[in-house]
C-alpha cells in the first residue's frame, strides 16, 4: 500500500498539470471548430438563394435565382449533423472537468496517509506539500476550465441551437403555407 501511495504522491501533480494542459488545448480546438460550424450555419440559414446583377438597359438592380448556390433544408441538416458531432465531443470534454478536484483529493489523501506513516519531519513536510499542492492544482484547473467552457464553447452551442430552432420553425411554416395553397 505504501508503494502505491508513494507513486501517487510522486506523480499526481505532474498528471494534473499535463492533463489540464491537454484538456485546455482540446477545449479551445473544439471551440474553434464549433465556431466555424456556427459561421457556416449562420451563413446558410440567412442566405438568400439569389444573385444580383445590374440591368444593362436601365441600370436597375435585378435579382434571380442562383441555382449553383442553392441552400436546401438537406444542406442545413448536413451542417447540423456535423455540428452535433463536435457538440458530442465538447460534452465529453466538459464531463472531464470534475476529474481535477478528484485528482487533487487523491493527492491530498495519499500525502496525508504518507504523513501519518512518516518517521521524520522532512518526510512529513514533503507529504504535506503534496497534499496541499495537488488540491491546489486540481482546483485551479477545474475553475479555469469550467470558466473557459462556460464562456466559449457553451455559448456557441446555445447560439446555434437558437438559430436552428428558428430555421426549423420557418421551414415548418413554409411547408404549411405550401400545403394550404395546394
Amino acid at each position: 500500500m505504501a508503494g502505491v501511495l508513494q507513486v501517487v504522491k510522486d506523480s499526481i501533480n505532474l498528471v494534473i498539470l499535463l492533463f489540464g494542459i491537454v484538456l485546455t488545448a482540446l477545449l479551445f480546438y473544439n471551440g474553434s471548430k464549433l465556431s466555424s460550424h456556427k459561421s457556416r450555419i449562420d451563413e446558410a440559414v440567412s442566405r438568400k438563394n439569389k444573385k444580383w446583377a445590374v440591368n444593362p438597359v436601365d441600370g436597375t438592380v435585378m435579382d434571380e435565382d442562383d441555382v449553383d448556390a442553392a441552400i436546401t433544408p438537406d444542406t442545413i441538416r448536413k451542417y447540423e449533423r456535423d455540428f452535433n458531432k463536435d457538440c458530442a465531443l465538447h460534452n465529453v470534454f466538459s464531463q472531464l472537468i470534475p476529474i481535477f478536484p478528484l485528482m487533487g483529493i487523491l493527492g491530498t489523501v495519499a500525502g496525508l496517509m504518507l504523513e501519518v506513516n512518516s518517521q521524520d519531519i522532512n518526510g512529513m513536510m514533503a507529504s504535506m506539500d503534496t497534499a496541499l499542492s495537488s488540491t491546489f492544482f486540481g482546483l485551479i484547473f477545474a475553475i479555469l476550465l469550467k470558466f473557459v467552457d462556460a464562456i466559449f464553447p457553451s455559448r456557441i452551442i446555445e447560439d446555434v441551437d437558437v438559430m436552428l430552432e428558428d430555421y426549423s420553425k420557418k421551414l415548418d411554416l413554409a411547408e404549411m403555407i405550401q400545403k394550404l395553397r395546394a
